[in-house]
């Protein structure tokens, strides 16, 4: 038992550095381009998959896109992903997503996401790094698959879509996230 939850532990520690040892901004002005165009198209893929995204889209506070997020493991995964923050529909940065998460899980996945702020002090909260998502998120899938109502928990909505590849899942974890204005 004391071996296991040293693995455990180290798994955890391991997804903290690696994800406190990345920036949110690409590193070239090309690979910064690239991550907003594809930020943009993530964009009009969430419009087109969803119409009920639109009134997100055009009426909250501000948004941040995150075009994919991979993630993989078995028994301890772990996900990053790199996103572009919005504000009036205007890049103001970038952002990075680290995620870990513990339990009976075996295979690998990826996914788009977008975390729309319904106010300045949601948006804040994140823009200072103190935001991080829990079960108490609120979380929708495409419409097909998702819920029906979709309402802000806390000033924030989480829309996730077009999830790839193969994951077999029963596990607890969060979503820790980093911004870093835009250059």
């Amino acid at each position: 038992m004391i071996r296991l939850l040293a693995l455990v532990a180290t798994g955890f520690l391991g997804l903290v550095l690696f994800g406190a040892g990345c920036s949110a901004t690409p590193d070239t002005p090309e690979a910064r381009d690239n991550l907003v165009a594809d930020a943009e198209a993530a964009i009009g893929t969430f419009r087109d998959m969803d119409p009920r995204t639109n009134t997100f889209f055009d009426n909250a506070y501000a948004y941040v896109v995150f075009p994919k997020i991979t993630k993989g493991g078995a028994g301890i995964a772990g996900a990053y992903g790199r996103g572009v923050a919005f504000r009036d529909g205007m890049m103001t940065g970038y952002a990075d997503v680290t995620q870990g998460t513990l339990g009976a899980q075996l295979g690998g996945m990826s996914w788009s996401e977008v975390l729309f702020f319904e106010n300045r002090w949601a948006f804040d909260k994140f823009r200072s790094n103190q935001f991080a998502a829990s079960a108490n998120a609120s979380w929708a899938g495409p419409k097909e698959g998702g819920t029906n109502t979709l309402n802000y928990s806390d000033g924030v909505m989480i829309f996730t879509m077009d999830t790839r590849g193969f994951a077999v899942t029963a596990a607890v974890g969060g979503q820790q996230y980093q911004y870093e204005a835009g250059r």
